[in-house]
């Protein structure tokens, strides 16, 4: 009798087309690295060697025609190197003590970049090289010809005369990607250089606990400094670009360099999150002052090389003590993600029990904390986060006044508002009964506690019979300007920690000071300044009109407080409106 589809029924996979659909994993270089990398940990290596081929295509691009991984773990046994090739074999499937439990994440990221996949096996010095290998055409082929496709048992195979400087003495395994089909120059990256150092900047993050612990990973013959996105660790990739910065770079002379130089951040929050009987750990810190320097630093040379933009709102999950998401969380900050929190890490440990409440995918990749565990994070979050924010500001304004940024900043207008103050009315405010005392406090917060003697004489005795002095300082709260009255002088202070003078002051300040060119065209430069004057007439205007009262710290004091406090919580809560 016949059979056919109705009786017999029906594959449940077309094995071959179902590969080529699977090569559509989404996976970025350096995340299908890290799934190979991972066997490689869970066999017990020590080093790993990853090296990318560069080649020509035949239509003449350059592009990675071939990524070859090579460890000294303890290799596999010919049973269990015929199922490396084979989608949903783990011989840890679903454990959660291990880095891995699904089976799937080595093939298909072998599967995203190229059609073959060879592995080379032993585990003994004394026992042969055993290949085993697939090649998505041969099986769409054998699948056009009705036969099955099918994995053969591992042979005795000398390992490629191209890969033996690879080879470990002993016990290993050679993983090689072939006929790499997607990563031809201008779509991974623009060049080979690029491709390569964005996979050891992803790979040493990603590693980072496992490299710290002595374990060797290489990309191209370069071994990888671990890069911890807390700056906890020592002997790290940020610790090297900040020594090579500070003793021999733009750093040398900075004004802003500690002494002692310090590398490790200051921890702000360190906290177990119970869920039922397993636990997660959340970190956070706050970046060493050799890293955050001062106001406004976030995207220059340094930063970028210590990859501080990448940082912004983005927290670190780590599973097993392996990094498998570091992006922004949607809505887990309390409030928005602002600029300064470049410089705050976060990161999120767990262990695999917890994959569920984490939403951790078969392809490790991505995880976002689900319900009750998100809303745990949250509330811890929404203390550590402006605490960080407020320590930062501190650390910067320490900044300022050790580099005596500001200080006459305001002069050229002073001068000018002395000789139009000639003819108008004169103070009626009742003076300090400390004035000297006050100009001195005023000389500490505008040229600091490190300022000479001499230094301090030459500044009051510059401003001493100027009827209006202003100067932008640091101070903490949310006081936009403090006010002070002495013998008919007004004395503004204009807070730099404050949103006003971070986001509009500062940018105004630098148009300003600039020169008309290809970065800003005259007219802007124009603009940016004669608003500037604009905005210190208003302040001193204020200050002048403060004066006439005879007691105007009892009569505005309360007012200024409240004037700051809602200038603050208006500008964050209404943006670009216009």
């Amino acid at each position: 009798m016949p059979t056919s589809p109705a009786t017999t029924g029906i594959p449940v996979v077309l094995t071959g087309q179902a590969l080529q659909s699977l090569r559509e994993s989404g996976y970025s270089l350096p995340a299908a690295l890290g799934e190979v990398i991972d066997n490689s940990l869970e066999a017990n290596a020590n080093a790993i060697r990853i090296r990318l081929d560069e080649g020509t295509n035949a239509r003449g691009k350059k592009h990675v025609h071939r990524i070859i991984f090579a460890d000294d773990g303890d290799g596999m046994a010919a049973e269990i190197l015929q199922h490396y090739p084979q989608i949903g074999f783990s011989t840890r499937y679903m454990r959660t003590d291990t880095i891995g439990k699904f089976g799937v994440g080595a093939k298909l990221a072998a599967l995203n970049f190229g059609t073959r996949l060879d592995v080379w096996s032993r585990t003994t010095a004394n026992e042969p090289w055993l290949h085993v290998h697939f090649d998505l055409a041969e099986a769409l082929e054998a699948e056009k010809r009705g036969e099955e496709i099918r994995l053969v048992p591992p042979q005795p195979s000398d390992v490629p005369q191209d890969f033996q400087d690879l080879l470990a003495e002993d016990a290993g395994t050679i993983v090689v990607w072939s006929n790499v089909d997607r990563l031809e120059h201008g779509m991974r990256a623009d060049n080979f250089d690029k491709l390569r150092l964005e996979v050891e900047k992803e790979l040493s993050r990603i590693f980072r606990v496992f490299i710290n612990d002595g374990i060797a990973i290489s990309v191209n013959g370069k071994e990888l400094l671990p890069h911890d996105p807390l700056m906890l660790m020592t002997g790290t990739w940020a610790e090297k670009v900040l020594t090579d910065y500070y003793t021999t770079g733009e750093g040398v002379n900075a004004p802003w360099k500690p002494d002692p130089l310090e590398f490790a951040a200051d921890v702000i929050l360190h906290e177990e999150v119970k869920i039922g009987d397993s636990s997660a750990w959340l970190t956070v810190t706050l970046y060493p002052r050799s890293v955050v320097r001062k106001r406004g630093l976030g995207r220059d040379k340094l930063a970028l090389n210590l990859r501080i933009p990448e940082n912004l709102g983005a927290i670190s999950f780590m599973r097993h003590d392996r990094e498998i998401s570091y992006t922004n969380v949607p809505r887990i900050f309390a409030t928005a993600v602002q600029d300064p929190d470049r410089f705050i890490g976060v990161t999120v440990s767990f262990s695999p029990e917890l994959d569920e409440y984490f939403g951790v995918r078969n392809v490790k990749r991505g995880a976002e904390p689900h319900d009750q565990l998100r809303e745990k994070i949250r509330k811890l979050l929404e203390g550590a986060i402006p605490e960080a924010r407020k320590r930062l500001d501190s650390y910067w304004g320490d900044a300022q006044r050790q580099a005596k940024e500001h200080a006459g900043e305001h002069g050229p207008i002073l001068e000018a508002v002395a000789e139009a103050n000639r003819t108008m009315p004169k103070a009626r405010a009742e003076g300090d009964p400390e004035p000297e005392r006050v100009l001195e406090d005023l000389a500490t917060d505008v040229l600091g506690t490190s300022a000479s003697a001499e230094e301090r004489e030459t500044y009051i005795g510059r401003v001493r019979d100027l009827p209006f002095v202003v100067e932008s300082v640091d101070f903490p709260g949310k006081q936009f300007i403090d006010v002070r009255h002495v013998n008919g002088k007004v004395i503004i202070e204009l807070n730099t920690r404050h949103r006003f003078y971070r986001e509009m002051w500062a940018p105004l300040r630098s148009i300003a000071d600039s020169e008309p060119g290809a970065r800003h065209s005259s007219e802007s430069v124009h603009t940016a300044r004669r608003t500037i004057e604009a905005l210190t007439l208003l302040l001193i205007s204020y200050g002048k009109a403060e004066s006439m009262h005879e007691n105007p710290n009892e009569q505005y004091g309360e007012l200024r407080d409240y004037w700051g406090m809602f200038l603050d919580s208006m500008m964050s809560k209404v943006k670009d409106v216009l």
